[in-house]
C-alpha cells in the first residue's frame, strides 16, 4: 500500500559476537542448504577481520547489508592491501522502502576505514549480473581506478598509498580440462547451485569437476574476476555468476552437447 509506513532501521556491525544473533544478513532462511555453509565460512573469516554492516528493522529482520575485508584477504581476483575491500553490498525491497540505506552502508565502511586507518575502500562493480552498479559508490565519492573485463574497481580514497588493481588471471581458465566448477561459499546460493549442476550433467553423462575454493589467495587466482564462481568447459568460461538449472539446461544445449555428440 502507498501509504505503508516505511521500517525503522538499526545499524549493526556484525562479527563473531553477534553473528548467531543476527544472522548472515543476505540469506534470511536457516535451513537453506547455503545458510550453514555461509556460517563456516565467516568464521573462518572474522580472524583476518571482515566483517560486515547491516540494518535490521524492529522486529530483527534484514533490510541491508555490507560485507567487507581488509583488502589483502579479498576473496577477489585483486591487489587491494591497505584498502578495505567490499565484497558485496544488498538492499532487500523492504529496505528499499526506507531509502538511502545503500549509501549509508557505504558511509559507514568508508569511516571504518578511517577509523582503522586503511588508504581508503575499494568495490568491485557492474552493471551485469549479481553484482551491485557503480553509481551507489559514484555518489559517495567513489571513481574507477581500474576495469577489467566487464568490472570496474571502484575507491575511494582516505590517504595516499597504491591504488588497488586488478590481477592478471589471463591465463588462469587454459589448466580447466573439461566440465568444471570452481566456487567458494562466500555466497550462500553458490553450494545449492554446485549440487544441482552436477546432478544435471551426470543426468547427461557429463563429470562436474567441482573445486571449492578454501582460502583468499585461491579466490585471488580464481580463472574469472567474479572470483567465487566459475563454470568452465574445456577452458571456456560459460558463467562468471551463479547458474539456475534452467540455464545450465540452455548452456548444456548450446555449448557443451553439440561438441560430444
Amino acid at each position: 500500500m502507498s501509504g505503508e509506513t516505511p521500517p525503522k532501521a538499526y545499524l549493526e556491525k556484525v562479527g563473531p559476537e553477534n553473528l548467531e544473533a543476527c544472522g548472515i544478513g543476505c540469506l534470511t532462511n536457516r535451513k537453506h542448504e547455503g545458510y550453514g555453509p555461509k556460517v563456516k565460512w565467516l568464521k573462518g573469516r572474522f580472524t583476518e577481520g571482515l566483517r560486515f554492516f547491516l540494518f535490521r528493522d524492529q522486529a530483527g529482520k534484514p533490510l541491508a547489508f555490507l560485507e567487507y575485508v581488509p583488502g589483502e584477504f579479498a576473496w577477489r581476483p585483486v591487489e587491494a592491501a591497505g584498502w578495505i575491500f567490499v565484497h558485496c553490498l544488498w538492499v532487500y525491497a523492504r529496505g528499499q522502502k526506507v531509502g538511502g540505506l545503500g549509501g549509508r552502508l557505504v558511509r559507514a565502511t568508508v569511516e571504518e576505514a578511517r577509523a582503522s586507518g586503511a588508504i581508503g575502500v575499494a568495490a568491485m562493480v557492474s552493471d551485469g549480473p549479481w553484482m551491485v552498479g557503480e553509481r551507489v559508490f559514484q555518489k559517495n565519492g567513489f571513481e574507477v581506478m581500474d576495469r577489467a573485463d566487464r568490472f570496474q574497481l571502484v575507491g575511494h580514497r582516505i590517504k595516499e598509498g597504491p591504488p588497488p588493481r586488478f590481477r592478471d588471471i589471463s591465463g588462469n581458465l587454459s589448466s580447466f580440462d573439461g566440465l568444471n566448477l570452481v566456487y567458494s561459499a562466500q555466497c550462500p546460493m553458490l553450494p545449492k547451485s554446485a549440487n544441482d549442476l552436477s546432478e544435471m550433467a551426470a543426468e547427461h553423462g557429463l563429470d562436474l569437476k567441482v573445486t571449492v575454493l578454501k582460502t583468499a589467495e585461491e579466490a585471488q587466482r580464481a580463472p574469472s574476476y567474479y572470483g567465487v564462481f566459475s563454470l568452465i568447459w574445456n577452458g571456456r568460461l560459460l558463467s562468471d555468476h551463479y547458474v539456475s538449472k534452467g540455464r545450465f539446461r540452455n548452456l548444456l544445449k548450446k555449448e557443451i552437447l553439440p561438441e560430444i555428440a
